[in-house]
């Protein structure tokens, strides 16, 4: 297996008149290309992967998890749209892999067009070529298992397709239920509409996947453009249906939507349709929980932010720990201890603050914080303790706030030996 990273370096810069002048460059985001050799579909695969920016500064319990798009030539956009909303808690941060070489093969189910209106009428069947079985051992034993040695992948995998490869997710959530357990077909209705057999829907294989475990944790969104209806109405015919049929399905298990959106094309849905899938998948009311409502809760704040993601943590089938720090809001480890050290609650501020170190383990100013916190509980010792490791980490990690670190701790020696005296 071959290895190649690189980042994406974007830059803000002045004119520089003076030739002589530095500039500083620093990546914000990291996409690394990545080369296997699949036995299974014998090829070499390549593999474009987008990590969150929080991702070499995130402690070991820290999983993500897994989106594959089938269409490589959305990856930027979506990966752009994952950023954006993990940053505001409207959905995980996520690790996101496409594949920017075509297959030899197209791998799907060979499904009956059941007179689709949306291509060639001469087709009787999507002239599919490659066995669905085959590319999905390769996903299970090679994609899956080298990316989990790779990175802190999650028990999370969402599978993305668009318009002809939308059949895939399809076919995984009908009969693949644990490969997957979220699944996004974009630009899909008219699929939706074919079936394993002639007269036979996805619709049909929908259902009986539902009914055979009703139980099962299972994330399906459907969509098209209203421009596609235009083209075969069949495909509004088909959304309906299937919305109509699994609406008393969902659970907090069971998340299914399909719909039709307004004033989009046929590739222009991808976007809005991915934002609507996560708002599916991931709704509001639970991943953007007011942590000021952890501290008002009867109890001690960690433990009830504990049981919440604990719960949270159930529903998905993965460990979702609490936002360490969030530029955007009040709903995060460090705004929650921050609002509790100036209302004078000192000892819990300080379980949260030790959280949030635990999460954060490369950043100085989280023991610096910390650090602040003992001191305001009179506990002097230990505050220069936990400074010390923050200037530790500063040099590593921070050597341009070093300075400030430094100070931290002479005013810590300083209370602490006014106190002594």
């Amino acid at each position: 297996m071959k290895l190649r990273t690189f980042f994406l370096t974007f830059i803000l810069a002045h004119f520089i008149y003076n030739t002589s002048a530095q500039v500083k460059v620093s990546p914000i985001a990291s996409i690394e290309q990545h080369t296997i050799n699949s036995k299974i579909l014998k090829q070499n695969v390549g593999l474009n992967i987008y990590l969150p920016e929080t991702y070499d500064n995130d402690c070991p319990l820290h999983t993500y998890p897994l989106i594959v798009l089938l269409e490589d030539e959305f990856f930027y956009q979506i990966t752009g749209v994952v950023k954006h909303l993990s940053s505001v808690s409207s959905m995980p941060e996520a690790i996101v892999v496409s594949f920017p070489n075509d297959f030899e093969k197209f791998y799907a189910p060979k499904v009956y067009t059941n007179n689709s209106e949306f291509w060639p009428k001469s087709w009787k069947q999507m002239p599919f070529d490659g066995n669905p079985d085959v590319f999905s051992k390769f996903l299970k034993d090679e994609l899956f298992s080298y990316l989990s040695k790779q990175y802190r992948t999650a028990d999370y995998r969402m599978i993305v397709g668009t318009s002809a490869t939308s059949t895939f997710p399809l076919h995984t959530f009908s009969k693949m239920p644990d490969l997957f357990q979220a699944h996004v077909a974009i630009a899909s209705g008219d699929i939706l509409g074919m079936g394993y057999k002639p007269e036979e829907t996805f619709i049909d294989a929908i259902i009986d996947r539902l009914n055979t475990n009703k139980n099962r944790r299972a994330h399906l969104y459907v969509t098209s453009a209203d421009e596609d209806v235009t083209y075969d109405a069949k495909i509004a015919t088909n959304i309906k249906t299937l919305q109509n049929k699994t609406s008393s399905y969902t659970s907090d298990k069971i998340k299914i939507k399909a719909e039709v959106i307004a004033n989009e094309s046929h590739y222009g849905v991808v976007l809005s349709g991915f934002i609507k899938a996560m708002e599916v998948f991931f709704p509001k009311n639970k991943w953007n929980k007011e942590f000021s409502d952890f501290e008002k809760q009867n109890g001690n704040t960690i433990s009830n932010i504990d049981t919440y993601y604990k719960r949270l943590s159930s529903e998905y089938g993965y460990p979702i720990l609490p936002k360490a720090e969030r530029w955007n809001s009040g709903s995060s480890l460090q705004a929650s201890a921050n609002r509790l050290l100036r209302q004078k609650r000192y000892d819990e501020s300080i379980e949260v603050y030790k959280r949030l170190v635990t999460y954060r383990p490369k950043s100085a100013q989280a023991l610096s914080t910390l650090a602040s916190a003992l001191i305001a509980n009179n506990k002097f010792k230990e505050a220069l303790k936990v400074q010390e490791k923050a200037i530790k980490l500063a040099k590593e990690y921070d050597r341009e706030h070093l300075k400030y670190y430094e100070d931290h701790k002479k005013e810590i020696t300083l209370k602490m030996e006014a106190v002594q005296n």
